[in-house]
């Protein structure tokens, strides 16, 4: 008796609780029952790991895995390809639905075409009209007829023509054409290059009358304003560079690619000048997106109309500009002003901005952080939900760092607390610190002369007995010092009866001895001392240390927010600039060992190998990225900061698109050491 061939469902999610039942309901009703549902959740924050284990444990045909967020669908649809078992896979989103026949229907129009990928019908549903409507194949695709693959690629540029998502591929070919993890980096988009390179290696593919309910809701990709759309420009340029691979640079493929890119670039340049409000906290990395893929547009291979229309396209300046009186002359105002006094533009345009995307992120009217509990290991206890004030603390000013708003880093977040704790003395208020989240920094750090403890249930989150202040820091310089204080000892003298919580990385302490308002705050915990002793017999008594910020660049740390990873080829030629410099200070310093500190594992392996560099073992990871770990999860970054403290001379390597980071030059400020910034560049970068 022959058995029925296993069809693997594979779905990405990413905050999925909301669909992810009736996804799992869809499947139940399938007429085909020979099926798995794979799952890979991508880092998700909800509900979702949980739901997903209860699935599970209720059917068998539902497997899943959890994986740090990647921040796009194609690493967890690819791995979830790798986990499945069935000899077809299908790609399914958490928030679409299928036909009740669905799987039979486009399983019997592969066995009777012996397609390698069989497409179905796809049904676009607004959700907030409820209308269905069927779009795809279009009228331009005959879906009676077998096609080869590589005939369909015209059919995908520059707009869709064949439906991609809820296609059924043997799973050999999924594995062997999916674009390479590593090769390339891997964007929001990604899973549309790959798309067409299934189709570019694909003998047969065949349509089914098999429905695919698309749902567009405007929470989605597709319906949301953010940052992260522009990553559809990276995958239109990979997607030119594919198809001049397979079929050259005179194909009409080719041209279709390049009129792809172009139509994906002007959509993409209204859309930010129409929402740039929205999109202002990713402005660089947007028009450095723009930047990259005007330059990769060939005009020669664009129809005259639309070559008059855009002028050439022989400047992109003068484009931004009439884009910009077209959609938003403030805009083009804003953008003058940050060229031509970028410190006041900062101070007065992107520090307001940001101060107002700080109040968002706290609850209105005010109200506690949520709840959550740190491991168990940890020193910690669970995180309650404050009731209300209590105690002597219904006066206090409060430096928060209670997961409700974005808050930095740990130098961020002590520099702030250490500004408000001198406006405190200037002012005769009250200082405590209510540092909860991602850890609780009494894990780490005690009172020392000062005690700045105060309990869950002293917080008071009642609007009528509390105030807010909000001061985020841009331009960094003496005179924004100054107004942060002189806003501090305003609000603390106003309401004195109120208790004042202070969300702020204010660096006026700067200007003043932090080291020794840093002593008189914190010392390390006995459990942190004794590992910082024990460090000693890595590090010695003199040394110096090497810091090197990377966040994404590397490839190796999760850290998108600042940009993308450089290519294999420039990767490699930033590190060994990086090992050039560490060999110069070896060189200044022959009596010293060197410690390097960075949140690239490549890097600190590297510095380890060519030059002996001292590596504090741990996790690296940043504070304002993450939620609630273990104590040895986090306990790597304290050391770093009190190591650095401690040597004989800091420096901080800056070489291109690498970032400035403020962690060494606080724990130099805080251990009274000398701190340098090496900026250097690279011949093949930028």
């Amino acid at each position: 008796m022959q058995t029925q061939p296993l069809i693997s469902v594979v779905t990405p999610v990413y905050n999925g609780e909301r669909f992810l039942r009736a996804a799992y309901d869809c499947l139940v009703r399938q007429t085909w029952v020979a099926w798995e549902w794979v799952v890979v959740d991508d880092g998700s924050t909800d509900a979702t790991a949980a739901i997903l284990g209860e699935l599970a444990s209720a059917d068998g045909r539902v497997r899943w895995c959890s994986q740090p967020g990647s921040g796009s669908c194609k690493l967890p649809r690819d791995r979830a390809v790798f986990m499945a078992k069935g000899e077809f896979v299908v790609a399914f989103d958490v928030d679409d639905q299928l036909s009740d026949d669905y799987l039979d229907t486009m399983l019997k129009r592969q066995q009777v075409t012996n397609a390698d990928i069989v497409y179905p019908q796809m049904l676009f549903i607004d959700e907030p009209t409820g209308r269905t409507t069927l779009t795809l194949p279009d009228e331009t695709v005959d879906a009676q007829q077998v096609y080869e693959g590589r005939q369909l690629v015209k059919h995908t540029m520059p707009s869709w023509s064949i439906g991609c998502n809820g296609g059924l591929y043997r799973r050999s070919a999924w594995r062997n054409s999916s674009w390479p993890e590593r090769k390339e980096p891997v964007f929001v988009y990604s899973d549309e290059v790959d798309e067409r390179i299934f189709l570019i290696h694909a003998s047969r593919v065949a349509f089914s009358t098999a429905r695919y309910y698309y749902l567009n809701y405007a929470e989605s990709m597709t319906g949301k304003v953010s940052p992260r759309k522009f990553h559809l420009l990276r995958t239109s340029c990979q997607l030119k560079d594919v198809v001049a691979d397979a079929f050259g640079r005179d194909s009409k493929e080719y041209r279709l690619a390049n009129t792809k890119l172009f139509h994906s670039w002007r959509w993409q340049m209204a859309f930010f000048m129409q929402h740039h409000r929205q999109l202002a906290t990713g402005e660089d990395e947007i028009l450095q997106n723009l930047r990259q893929a005007f330059n990769h547009i060939e005009p020669q291979l664009l129809t005259a109309q639309e070559r008059r229309r855009f002028l050439g396209m022989k400047s992109y300046r003068l484009l931004f500009v009439l884009f910009a009186l077209k959609y938003s002359p403030s805009l083009l105002l804003k953008k003058t002003a940050q060229r031509l006094w970028p410190s006041m533009y900062r101070w007065m345009v992107v520090r307001p901005r940001m101060e107002k995307e700080i109040e968002k992120e706290i609850e209105a009217p005010l109200s506690p952080p949520e709840a959550g509990t740190i491991d168990p290991q940890s020193e910690s206890k669970t995180i309650e939900a404050p009731s209300g004030a209590v105690g002597g603390a219904s006066g206090a000013c409060i430096s928060m760092f209670c997961g409700n708003a974005s808050s930095g880093g740990l130098a961020d977040r002590l520099r702030g607390a250490v500004s408000v704790f001198m406006a405190c003395q200037q002012t005769g208020r009250q200082f405590k610190l209510y540092f909860t989240h991602p850890f609780r920094l009494t894990d780490y750090l005690q009172p020392a002369s000062y005690d700045w403890r105060i309990s869950d249930e002293d917080v008071c989150f009642d609007p009528g007995r509390t105030q807010r202040l909000i001061i985020d820091s841009q331009a960094d310089t003496r005179w924004e010092h100054r107004w942060q204080e002189w806003l501090l000892r305003r609000r603390m003298r106003k309401h004195p009866e109120h208790q004042l919580h202070v969300y702020t990385n204010a660096g006026c302490c700067y200007d003043h001895d932090y080291a020794a308002v840093f002593e008189q705050l914190f010392r390390p915990t006995p459990r942190l001392q004794q590992h910082l002793d024990e460090l000693r017999l890595l590090t010695g008594d003199e040394y110096i240390t090497v810091s090197a910020r990377f966040c994404h660049l590397l490839d190796d740390f999760n850290e998108e927010v600042y940009g993308e990873p450089l290519s294999s080829t420039d990767r490699e030629a930033l590190l060994v600039a990086c090992m050039e410099q560490m060999a110069t200070l070896r060189t200044a310093h022959p009596g010293c060992r060197i410690v390097a500190c960075s949140d690239s594992t490549t890097f600190l392996a590297r510095a380890q190998k060519e030059h002996g560099a001292v590596v504090i073992p741990g996790h690296i990871s940043h504070i304002g990225n993450d939620g609630a770990h273990s104590y040895e999860y986090y306990e790597k970054t304290l050391l770093d900061f009190y190591v650095i403290a401690q040597a004989q001379e800091v420096y901080l390597l800056r070489g291109p698109a690498m970032h400035q980071s403020g962690f060494p030059y606080a724990a130099a400020r805080a251990g009274r050491r000398p701190f340098h910034t090496i900026k250097f560049k690279v011949k093949s970068l930028f």
